[in-house]
């Protein structure tokens, strides 16, 4: 049997079936490829397509002082956003929205252009323009709540707060420090693409909550704060130098009641500032301290066991060390440690310099916290410059002593002299007094920290007492208070010339003290950088005292310490007076018995055998030669200057014909 051939028509139809169920077959596998294969990826896609992601932010927490007051705060604001597949008219938008934002139609048009998807264009909008722009509900723009850092004290304290950026993360000072404090920790929200209705976009799907950031509460007092800004204004108008700081302290918690420096910025407008304005030189800037260090010589010497009450030193007016003259103000003569202080006798510590041992000055100055970051919640902290025994010249130690050869900053300065106020244990200095979650219903007290003890108790109220002196009857009388008494120490250190030596004209004068003196509840100091004026006037005792008594009177009162002053000051004055014309005439005022030549007639000193001859003021050589000239002999302590002998003048001589004599450690010559 012959098959017959296909029709030409059922032959087609076979092909087109055949083409079809090839291209059903291809499709089902595509299908599958798609649904089952690739599944993730395209759902991803998707997904990515319909979705954007948000990252939230909640308020940064506030920056408030002690009290309560707001120094940095985080006001409401709104981003009005667009959602172009919601917009029906790009015109119609504009034109609302231009009756509400402080932008013309035309810029709101260029801002949206031909963009897709969902975009912000316009930030930090008012709340009572977010209220009108509401009420309009203009289809396709959406209006998000958001927050302005602001600063409601504008200048106070800025170079210790700090800012932040557009981004609202911190840039400088506290915001720059405890910036993940203040932001919390961010949340991650989904911003559906497809529309549903004609209300505006899909709601957004938080996918993880946001956490608020803490509040947090400084040290520092507002109205503190605001006294030594304002007294500082006023030396820098009178003395036009590059800069100036204050910083006060509580001696005990080691708490920062203030810390201002000029320059300064307004925070709300930090971008016209420059940068060396913003700086927070307390802690930032170092410079060699001058007299205000020698308390702490004195405190080597007396803890080391080589100088107690009885120790005296004399001064003609200079010092030769090292084959270089050292200058004092006035020839102090005989002088105790006491007086050596109340008068910033640099003689006094020259010869302090060669009593003490070096290893025990570094080792006294190191605890003290030279050389060494204090640890302060503030960025930019810098050590200064102490350099080990190692590294010493023959006349490193009297350097030392006279705040030469090392550099500090205000902070160190403070902190030390803390521990000296409240009876010789080291504070950490802190900023910081508590943090707070942002309801308040969870919060963190920052403890006093004490580091170690430096000096003991005994010898802090000795310390103490030396500094009343300074400014009951010494270079600091220009600090004394009507209502308070209070001990501190001047100084005019001058700035050293980076081709050698130290400039004549240019010098940073201070003045740093404690009240009541003998049971201080603050410290206090304040410092200028190269004041203008003649050679008379730039003194730390004319320029930085002053004002320092200013800033203290006023906050003393405002801490409610009830005055210690039992009697007026003309008449403390007048008793200071009397006392120290006798203490002159006891101490101070010696026979010139410097002169070889003619020595004995000058002393009028009778040479007697049956009474003890008047040694005081004579150098150890010729006190020698005048007990062998009477046939006595001496056992000497020291090689300086007689400052003590037993028996005393004018009494028999001892059956043993020995007289015991103590001299003053006498530098070389």
């Amino acid at each position: 049997m012959v098959k017959g051939k296909l029709h030409p028509r059922t032959f087609k139809l076979l092909l087109l079936l055949a083409m079809a169920s090839t291209i059903f077959l291809v499709f089902i596998l595509r299908l599958i490829q798609l649904q089952v294969f690739q599944y993730n990826q395209w759902a991803l896609r998707s997904k990515h397509n319909h979705a954007t992601k948000r990252v939230l932010e909640m308020k940064r927490g506030s920056i408030l002082d002690r009290n309560g007051v707001e120094l940095a705060i985080s006001v409401d604001t709104y981003t009005v956003s667009i959602f172009a597949r919601e917009l029906k008219s790009v015109g119609e938008a504009a034109t609302s929205l231009a009756s509400v934002l402080p932008v013309s139609r035309d810029e709101i048009i260029a801002r949206i252009g031909d963009r897709t998807g969902y975009f912000p264009i316009y930030k930090n909008l008012e709340p009572n323009l977010a209220v009108k722009l509401e009420k309009l509900a203009v289809p396709g723009v959406v209006l998000e709540s958001n927050y302005h850092r602001y600063y409601p004290q504008k200048n106070l304290a800025s170079n210790l707060i700090g800012f932040t950026g557009q981004d609202q993360h911190g840039l400088e000072g506290i915001e720059f420090l405890y910036d993940q404090t203040l932001r919390g920790y961010p949340g991650l929200a989904v911003q559906e693409g497809i529309s549903i209705s004609n209300s505006g976009p899909a709601r957004m799907r938080i996918v993880t909550p946001p956490m608020g950031g803490s509040n947090i509460n400084l040290t520092i007092d507002s109205f503190i704060q605001h006294t030594l800004e304002r007294e500082l204004e006023d030396l820098v108008k009178k003395y036009d130098p590059i800069d100036a700081v204050a910083v006060a302290m509580d001696p005990y918690s080691g708490e920062i009641l203030g810390m201002a420096c000029l320059p300064s910025y307004d925070l709300n407008n930090f971008g016209a500032s420059k940068a060396e304005h913003r700086r927070n030189r307390p802690v930032t800037d170092s410079f060699e301290p001058g007299s205000c260090i020698k308390i702490f010589a004195v405190a080597s010497a007396i803890e080391s066991g080589k100088a107690d009450h009885g120790t005296r030193f004399y001064c003609r007016g200079y010092a030769e060390l090292d084959g270089r003259r050292i200058k004092c103000h006035g020839a102090h003569g005989l002088v105790d440690l006491d007086k050596a202080i109340a008068e910033s006798c640099n003689a006094a510590m020259a010869q302090i310099s060669q009593m003490v041992d070096k290893n025990t000055l570094y080792r006294t100055y190191k605890l003290f916290g030279f050389g060494d970051t204090t640890g302060i919640e503030a960025p930019g902290e810098i050590t200064g410059v102490l350099n080990p025994p190692s590294k010493w010249s023959g006349f490193s130690a009297a350097s030392l002593c006279f705040g030469q050869e090392l550099t500090t900053t205000a902070i160190q300065l403070v902190a030390a002299y803390s521990a000296i106020a409240n009876g010789g244990i080291m504070v950490k200095p802190h900023l910081l007094k508590k943090i707070s979650s942002p309801d308040n219903d969870i919060s963190q007290d920052i403890k006093p920290v004490q580091v170690r003890r430096v000096i003991s108790a005994e010898t802090a109220k000795w310390l103490r007492k030396m500094l009343l002196g300074v400014v009951e009857d010494g270079t600091g009388k220009l600090a004394r208070l009507e209502d308070y008494t209070l001990g501190g120490k001047t100084s005019t250190a001058q700035k050293a010339n980076p081709r050698g030596g130290y400039y004549n004209e240019k010098v940073v004068t201070s003045f740093i003290g404690m009240s009541p003196a003998m049971n201080p509840k603050i410290v206090l100091y304040v410092g200028v950088n190269e004041p203008k004026g003649d050679e008379k006037t730039l003194f730390g005792g004319k320029v930085a005292a002053p004002y320092f008594a200013r800033m203290l009177d006023r906050v003393l009162k405002h801490m409610k310490v009830p005055p210690d002053r039992k009697t007026s000051l003309a008449a403390r004055h007048e008793q200071l007076q009397k006392i120290g014309q006798a203490s002159s005439a006891n101490i101070i005022q010696l026979p010139n018995r410097l002169n070889e030549k003619t020595e004995l007639q000058t002393a009028k000193i009778e040479l007697s055998r049956e009474t003890v001859p008047d040694l005081k003021g004579f150098s150890l050589k010729k006190a020698i030669r005048i007990l062998n000239d009477l046939g006595l002999k001496g056992i000497f302590e020291g090689n300086g200057i007689v400052v003590t002998q037993s028996p005393p003048p004018g009494t028999p001589v001892p059956d043993s014909k020995i007289l015991m004599v103590k001299l003053s450690p006498e530098i070389s010559n």
